[in-house]
């Protein structure tokens, strides 16, 4: 048995023990479609959830509609209230929000779905691409312990695909990100599949593992 199937079957089965674990506080910067609705998905899972943007004073049908454990604040609110830190924001604001963030998500786990695209996000999409994502995410959120996924799913299919065996891959190297990491995307209703962020990047829109695959065809996506 693969190394990657052997961490496949321990997130599994580190998500099952943890079944029972106590909520989360779940802060989520960025409540666009995609922190939208996992912030909601994880909402109805029972975990409290704070939905975040510059404008919260617009997220209030956001919060109503993801139930009675949702609720809406700034971003300093969600990145001093949450446990864990979802962050969903164009990468190109990435410098202006770790300027507004520094030092304040220190020791949390940041689970980041942001992705730079060289077009929308200019001369950071450009940098983060070139050097790689997840050093790019290391050089804005220093002293977090960082994990990446649900990078190349649409929240479409987030919705939909949502409890139907569908396999996401995690990105993440220290014990605490992945275990978070792995029950986050389990409590979403995916199937966590850990993996090493030097990988991150195949996990980008129009990477190798980009999408939502069930095991065996994610299986054949590894072992390519």
């Amino acid at each position: 048995m693969s190394r990657i199937f052997l961490l496949i079957f321990a997130g599994l089965a580190l998500c099952a023990g943890q079944a029972m674990a106590e909520t989360l506080r779940i802060g989520v910067i960025g409540a666009g479609n995609v922190g939208g609705t996992l912030g909601t998905l994880w909402a109805k899972a029972g975990h409290s959830v704070m939905f975040s943007s510059r404008h919260p004073e617009q997220l209030g049908d956001l919060a109503k509609a993801a139930g009675p454990n949702a609720r809406a604040g700034s971003v300093d609110e969600a990145a001093a209230w949450g446990e864990v830190i979802v962050l969903s924001v164009p990468y190109g604001a990435m410098p202006a929000l770790a300027e507004q963030l520094k030092g304040k998500l220190d020791g949390k786990v940041v689970l980041s779905t942001s992705n730079p695209f060289s077009g929308r996000d200019g001369e950071t999409g450009r940098k983060a691409l070139a050097q790689g994502v997840a050093l790019a995410d290391r050089h804005y959120l220093p002293g977090v312990h960082l994990v990446r996924a649900f990078n190349a799913i649409g929240y479409a299919a987030m919705k939909d695909q949502s409890g139907q065996g569908k396999a996401i891959p995690v990105f993440a190297d220290d014990a605490q990100a992945r275990a978070l990491g792995a029950r986050l995307v389990h409590d979403a209703g995916f199937i966590p599949v850990l993996l090493p962020l030097a990988r991150a990047d195949q996990g980008l829109p129009g990477g190798p593992l980009s999408g939502a695959w069930n095991e065996a065809e994610l299986k054949r996506q590894l072992d390519r």
